[in-house]
């Protein structure tokens, strides 16, 4: 075991941010032994000091940021403010003080205390019980060894002392082993878990995860179990192990029966092709071309560079209006646009070009044409494309959902945020979004590209939102945003991204909806008539 004056000065350095990695996993390991209760209770103490004194110096005049982003580095980057201008006696009168206000930290609904379980039930949609067939309701308590069993619904639970918030969706079986610990044998479960209840461990039937910190969904299944991490850290062993293995925010991983970890950030193995539309110019749809250099203008080796890329940086700058530049190139069979999602698995050769070109030289698609929006208002598009993706409104790019080695990265520089927490595809950054543009009544002016650099395979996702629209989200809070579609999907279509959706929510933890109420409604096509 950890001396005491050891384990004090880790505690005191994790709560100021100052911990080293080295000293994190140090702690983290320690915490993690099933001996260790009074250690996790001393380390939940030092934090809700903490918080107790924040709360004091801003009542004091002083400026408390509880919105300091969590890092990498620091699974809580809690500043030294407060601990090194009172010391360590304070902390300990904070200590005390916090004990006497129990309720600091306890949730304002539904109080638990000492006596009425580990757990308590905040809400449950559908039918759940406990062994021998317990009935479960609004304000009922998980005792220390419940099996919780949920055929259908979902379920929203927070432990005693520990804080923790869990929301729980079915077929779910857990045992609450305890207020720190719980066993997943099936099902998804996404957890909160504030300052005072780092260190609580889900354990499965081929890991056990410790929190560090974090918000994490974890999924057990008959032969295999996955964790994806949203925000901050989580240290995931074999059970009975003696070492941790550190995840951050945005990955995933999955474990089989064997407990191999194997990470999936960019697993993309079976992912769902969509079949294209054929271009039929009686049905009035966004249409477009894909492009590729000619065989006398091929490569001789695999390009480094983004050649088509670069070849339209002209088209873009000039609002798409300049397509000089696009002379000499081939062009395959015309388009007729479905959205952009999945894979795209010899795409370029379906569509009329030679194999050898696609493989050294890449190829792009440009969809052009007027589209009417929903409605007026203010949207935003939301995506990712390995390699090139970008969409233009009257001739001004409005979102670069690329890969950071395309050149329209640095053609245009539109403004982006990345978002790991929200996996796309095999996006290590996770969905891209774009500025938030206003449009009104009247058609607007179209432009999309997408792309492979050079290869055969590549994979794509364009959805937007509107502002102000209420989205269904993931129990791990992704809202689902629609595929942008230019027309109504076949049966045939829907059903190919019903089981693509299906592939990303199991697989790669992302997810999108289709509806007819985000369609944006294609009026004149330019490029293919």
């Amino acid at each position: 075991m950890m001396n005491s004056g050891r384990l004090d000065e880790l505690i005191q350095k994790y709560v100021q941010g100052n911990l080293a990695e080295s000293e994190l996993e140090e702690l983290s390991l320690h915490l993690q032994k099933e001996e260790a209760v009074e250690e996790r209770r001393k380390l939940r103490l030092a934090l809700k000091a903490d918080a107790y004194l924040e709360e004091a110096a801003a009542e004091m005049g002083q400026e408390a940021d509880w919105n300091e982003p969590v890092t990498k580095g620091n699974v809580l980057s809690l500043k030294p403010r407060i601990w090194a201008m009172v010391g360590v006696a304070a902390s300990i009168a904070a200590v005390i003080t916090v004990s006497f206000l129990g309720w600091y930290y306890q949730p304002e609904v539904l109080p638990i205390e000492n006596g009425l379980g580990v757990a308590t039930v905040l809400r449950i949609d559908g039918k759940g019980h406990t062994r021998p067939q317990h009935p479960l309701s609004r304000g009922d308590a998980l005792q220390a060894g419940d099996e919780l069993t949920m055929s259908e619904g979902v379920i929203e639970l927070v432990f005693r002392d520990s804080g923790v918030h869990a929301i729980a969706t079915a077929p779910l079986t857990l045992t609450a082993e305890s207020s720190e610990r719980i066993f997943l044998h099936r099902g998804d479960i996404k957890l909160h878990v504030p300052p005072q209840g780092i260190g609580f461990v889900v354990e499965t039937a081929e890991r056990e995860i410790t929190d560090l910190g974090t918000v994490f969904v974890v999924t057990a299944r008959k032969k295999a179990s996955q964790v994806f991490v949203l925000d901050g850290q989580v240290a995931i062993e074999k059970r009975g192990g003696n070492r941790g293995r550190l995840m951050t925010e945005g990955e995933v991983a999955s474990f089989g029966q064997n407990g191999k970890l194997s990470l999936l950030t960019q697993k993309t193995d079976g992912m769902p092709e969509l079949s294209q539309p054929s271009f039929d110019q009686s049905v009035q749809s966004l249409s477009g071309k894909i492009y590729s250099f000619g065989s006398d203008d091929l490569p001789q080796a695999p390009a480094m560079d983004d050649l088509m890329g670069l070849r339209f940086s002209s088209v873009i700058r000039s609002g798409f209006r300049d397509r000089s530049s696009l002379e000499g190139l081939d062009s395959g069979s015309p388009l007729r646009f479905a959205g952009i999602a999945g894979a795209y698995k010899q795409f370029a050769e379906r569509s009329g070009l030679h194999p050898d070109v696609v493989s050294r030289a890449g190829w792009l698609t440009w969809y052009s044409g007027q589209l009417t929006p929903p409605g007026p208002g203010r949207y935003r598009f939301w995506g990712y494309a390995d390699n090139n993706l970008l969409v233009a409104i009257d001739g001004k790019p409005v979102f670069d959902g690329s890969r950071y080695d395309s050149a329209f990265r640095e053609i245009v520089h539109v403004p982006r945020q990345d978002h790991p927490a929200w996996p796309c595809l095999n996006a290590l950054a996770g969905f891209a979004s774009g500025p938030w543009i206003e449009v009104g009544d009247d058609p607007v002016q179209f432009d999309l590209l997408f792309g492979e650099k050079h290869g055969n395979l590549t994979f794509g996702l364009l959805l937007v939102e509107r502002e102000g629209a209420d989205y269904e989200k993931t129990f791990w809070g992704q809202p689902k945003w629609p595929l942008l579609l230019t027309e109504e999907p076949s049966e045939t279509q829907r059903d190919e991204l019903s089981q693509l959706r299906t592939h990303m929510e199991e697989k790669l933890m992302g997810s999108f909806s289709v509806s007819n109420d985000a369609i944006w409604d294609a009026r004149i096509t330019s490029l293919a008539r």
